[in-house]
This record gives C-alpha cells, structure tokens and sequence, in this order.
C-alpha cells in the first residue's frame, strides 16, 4: 500500500522526504506551482502504483506516465528554493 502525503505547514528536509519516499528523491514540479516528491528508483525497484499521486500527475501532463511508490505533494505557498 503506498502512502500520499499533501505538506501544507511545512516543507520536508531531503533526508524526512527520502525517509518518507524510501530511497532518492526525484522532484516534478507541477503545473500549478506545486511539488511533487516521490522515489527517483520507485519503477525499477518495482514499487505499486500510487493511485493518488499519479491521478495528480495525469490531471497536470496527461495520460503519460505513473508515479509509484509513496509521495509527498508541497503546496507552492510554502515551497522554499530548491
């Protein structure tokens, strides 16, 4: 069962964020200003789908892709420069 969380106080640091994903964090930044956070390696370690991250994903850049295994989403408002 993968996890989504949405951050809306805080944004995570690099190691809460790869502690959450489980491994190296890739970033995408959405359309709307947000940020994704998920496994940079979530395909090729085989990780489920993650049903809500990659709904997220499809209503930003279409039908292209998934995102599997856990994710975080950052709300622009508090997004500090990566």
């Amino acid at each position: 069962m993968t996890k989504f969380k949405t951050e809306t106080k805080k944004e995570p640091t690099l190691l809460e964020a790869q502690d959450y994903v489980e491994g190296f964090v890739e970033r995408l930044q959405l359309t709307n200003g947000d940020v994704m956070l998920f496994n940079e390696e979530g395909k090729l370690n085989n990780l489920p789908i993650n049903q809500k991250a990659t709904d997220i994903y499809v209503k930003n850049f279409g039908e292209t892709d998934c995102i599997v295994g856990n994710a975080i989403l950052i709300k622009k408002e508090i997004l500090k420069d990566w």
